[in-house]
């Protein structure tokens, strides 16, 4: 399986015109993931560093574009990147109701998770995180998505802090 460097993502999302702060926000899910990554090795659980550092970093790839997801999954596939593509496209809310789209392999929790835990380029609680989804993105009802999202807390990380 061939990854791309984090310089590589950082000169991808570059090369995609993908706006400053979108890729400041990347940063900060790379760099919770990373932390993450750490608490799982500690446990004894293996993950696919580079894997999940470049699906961190290229999550929001599309972000400016509907269904950013699946856009960006698709553009990073078309780059030859198919792993890191599988979990782009499943790193959002909107497909959750779908079971071929919910992260399930740890990588895939991981990115997910990752994401949820940063506002812009700030390093937030999932309650914060859901409430601004809320108020930005117009959901009305997300409590599913945000249960969802506290399963994958609790697995990864059960109590310990990320900051």
């Amino acid at each position: 399986m061939i990854t791309p460097t984090k310089e590589e993502c950082i000169r991808m999302l570059e090369a995609n015109n993908v706006p400053q702060n979108i890729i400041e926000h990347s940063k900060k899910v790379f760099e919770v993931a990373m932390k993450v990554a750490d608490i799982l090795e500690k446990k004894e659980i293996n993950v696919n560093r580079d894997l999940i550092g470049a699906a961190a970093l290229l999550h929001d790839i599309e972000k400016l574009k509907e269904d950013h997801e699946n856009k960006g999954a698709e553009l990073v596939k078309s780059m030859g990147f198919s792993e890191v593509a599988l979990i782009i496209r499943k790193h959002g809310l909107s497909h959750l109701d779908d079971a071929q789209l919910v992260p399930s392999r740890i990588e895939d929790k991981l990115v997910f998770y990752a994401d949820k835990r940063v506002k812009d380029d700030n390093i937030v609680s999932l309650e914060e995180r859901f409430d601004y989804i809320k108020k930005k993105y117009g959901f009305a009802n997300i409590d599913k998505e945000y249960d969802f999202a506290k399963k994958v807390e609790e697995e990864l990380i059960g109590n310990k802090k990320i900051s």
